[in-house]
């Protein structure tokens, strides 16, 4: 598995992931996301240090993303999304911990934090199985944690 920085090249493909009915089900807004927003907003992204966005390969294949939008307490919120053809193959945990290591190559690693519904077991789970703690629960939302010194689990020799 690769990973590289998104491009502009991508944006279809992430809009398209974004869109997906269970994305949109498990999304913190429970919304889509129109083209006429996507588009400004990837440009956008793509140009501010405070955000990377990561994209996970195999064989060619665009396997999902992996977001981090730096907060201003220093530390980096994450988000993760499939490619809808990618889910089921028992990828999320490796392209989670791997787009980690990748965003954050040759300096040390700022605190993450990630949001996942409760309603999304299967991203629940593959958070806690990299290494993230849960601090809270606010309205049905988990608030982690993976500190600066915290061992991300599952990274693929």
């Amino acid at each position: 598995m690769e990973f590289r920085r998104a491009e502009d090249r991508d944006a279809a493909d992430l809009l398209a992931w974004r869109n997906d009915p269970a994305t949109i089900a498990s999304s913190l807004t429970g919304k889509g996301v129109a083209a006429a927003d996507h588009y400004p907003w990837l440009a956008r992204i793509l140009a501010d240090s405070g955000y990377i966005l990561m994209i996970a390969e195999q064989a060619g294949e665009s396997l999902g993303m992996v977001r981090f939008d730096r907060d201003g307490d220093g530390s980096w919120e994450v988000g993760i999304n499939l490619n809808p053809a990618a889910r089921g193959r028992g990828l999320a945990l490796a392209i989670l911990a791997g787009a980690i290591e990748a965003a954050f190559a040759g300096r040390p690693r700022p605190p993450l934090t990630a949001q996942v519904r409760q309603s999304n077991p299967a991203s629940w789970k593959i958070f806690q199985r990299c290494g993230f703690e849960v601090d809270r629960i606010e309205d049905c939302v988990g608030v982690f944690h993976l500190a600066p010194s915290c061992r991300v689990k599952g990274l693929v020799p």
